[in-house]
């Protein structure tokens, strides 16, 4: 028998949930203090609907919104926890939830804010000058939700969003494209333009030169600033790459990490899958599953850049994971479950393991790929180390010792493949311009 004069509530986060559309997310509910609630009734409704989102009655499980059936979970750990758990999450999941807990003698609600965030598409800069010479630009992007915040800065940095418009339009998806103008007042600026979400995600920033002069200004002077702006540019280029030169990190494959099917040469710097499983000692920071190895060097802060030779490899796993991740058995390659990686799948398609997957084209297949990982400033950047491009960054804040992170196929096939190299780099490598995602 329980004594409801004891003083029970029903307890949520007082924070939003934010997640993104794909993904899997609990609303986190339970008693406190805890008590079994085997004779309650639980009902998650949202603002929207006052139809049960999941309704638990009577030891039987109800969804009566369409939109959620088979997709909706009731956590009921020894009916401790009541938590709702969405799967395949979509943009209309996006509410506020309210959890009704009940029985005969005391009922209690928790109410839980669910943000589902989509990152839309990199925006695209236009130039629009009318008849009377007022020349503004367009900055449109779409497919985001919620709004995001919209930032304008002029060529010394300074904030030039009030000086803006904006405009926002729903698509049938409930997906907004987002629109901002700006009127260019100087003969000469640059512009740079912000999109940022909610969420700790990576800033889609887009910069545009513009040039605007009026009646009688002198060619040579236009072609002077035209080579200002470009010898400043290649200026800063080179200044970052000669920070990044410095970063260059010698890594070698820790054998006592390596998968049972791997082999690690001498000097550290190939790794080889075989056929034959390899009889030496298990240990905890070895993988079991999976044919992934990590480095022996791990970073907790500071910025580290190394290179690993992939081939014509038709698959493969590259990034950083943290020191507590699992090894044992199968992994999640998430930045949730400790690794930040981009992927390689049937040869042509390219997967950042984001919390949500993001799949990629890549005009230039990479034989090398560079991973840079800027501790401090919560960033890892992948690049083809040929081409000089950029593949995708990370965005995330780091708390515990990161691991260079490597993974060949389970496949049979790519036992037959090349290993996987980490190349040594010279002190050429300053001279290279990867190109930037900022």
């Amino acid at each position: 028998m329980v004594s409801f004069s004891a003083g029970f509530s029903f307890v949520g986060p007082s924070h939003p949930i934010i997640t993104y559309v794909g993904d899997e997310v609990m609303l986190p509910a339970f008693l406190s203090p805890e008590l079994n609630a085997q004779g309650f009734d639980i009902k998650w409704t949202t603002l929207k609907s006052s139809s049960p989102v999941l309704l638990y009655q009577n030891n039987s499980i109800i969804t009566r919104i369409e939109s959620y059936t088979g997709r909706t979970v009731f956590s009921r750990e020894n009916l401790k926890y009541m938590s709702l758990i969405i799967r395949n999450v979509r943009v209309s999941d996006g509410d506020l939830y309210k959890c009704l807990v009940f029985s005969e003698q005391w009922e209690d609600e928790a109410r839980i804010n669910l943000i589902v965030e989509v990152l839309g598409s990199q925006p695209s800069i236009s130039m629009i000058s009318t008849q009377d010479q007022n020349t503004t630009l367009e900055c449109s992007a779409e497919k985001w939700n919620p709004q995001p915040k919209i930032i304008w800065r002029d060529m010394n940095g300074e904030d030039m969003t009030s000086q803006s418009t904006v405009a926002t339009q729903e698509d049938t998806e409930g997906l907004l494209t987002v629109n901002s103008v700006i009127p260019v007042k100087k003969e000469f600026n640059v512009f740079v333009f912000l999109l940022r979400s909610k969420a700790p995600k990576t800033d889609w920033p887009s910069r545009l030169t513009v040039y605007s002069f009026s009646p009688g200004v002198s060619v040579w002077l236009v072609l002077f600033w035209v080579l200002l702006a470009v010898c400043v540019a290649v200026t800063s280029l080179l200044a970052i790459q000669w920070r990044k030169m410095k970063a260059s990190a010698d890594v070698t494959f820790d054998p006592e990490a390596a998968s049972l099917w791997l082999i690690v040469s001498e000097n550290g710097k190939e790794v080889r899958h075989v056929d034959t499983r390899q009889t030496v000692a298990d240990n905890l920071k070895r993988f079991d599953r999976w044919v992934n190895v990590l480095a022996r060097e791990g970073f907790i802060s500071g910025r580290h850049y190394w290179e690993v030779e992939v081939g014509e490899e038709t698959a493969w796993d590259l990034g950083v994971t943290r020191e507590s991740a699992d090894r044992k058995g199968w992994i999640n390659l998430s930045p949730y479950d400790g690794y930040w990686s981009v992927v390689l799948r049937n040869s042509n398609v390219y997967e950042a393991c984001d919390n949500s997957i993001m799949s990629f084209s890549l005009r230039v297949k990479p034989r090398t790929v560079g991973i840079f990982l800027d501790y401090d400033e919560g960033q890892v950047s992948f690049y083809n180390a040929q081409s000089h491009s950029h593949m995708y960054t990370f965005t995330d804040s780091f708390t515990e010792t990161l691991y260079p992170f490597f993974g060949r196929s389970l496949n049979d096939a790519d036992r037959r493949a090349a290993p996987l190299v980490i190349r040594p780099l010279c002190t050429q490598w300053s001279l290279r311009t990867l190109t930037s995602p900022y």
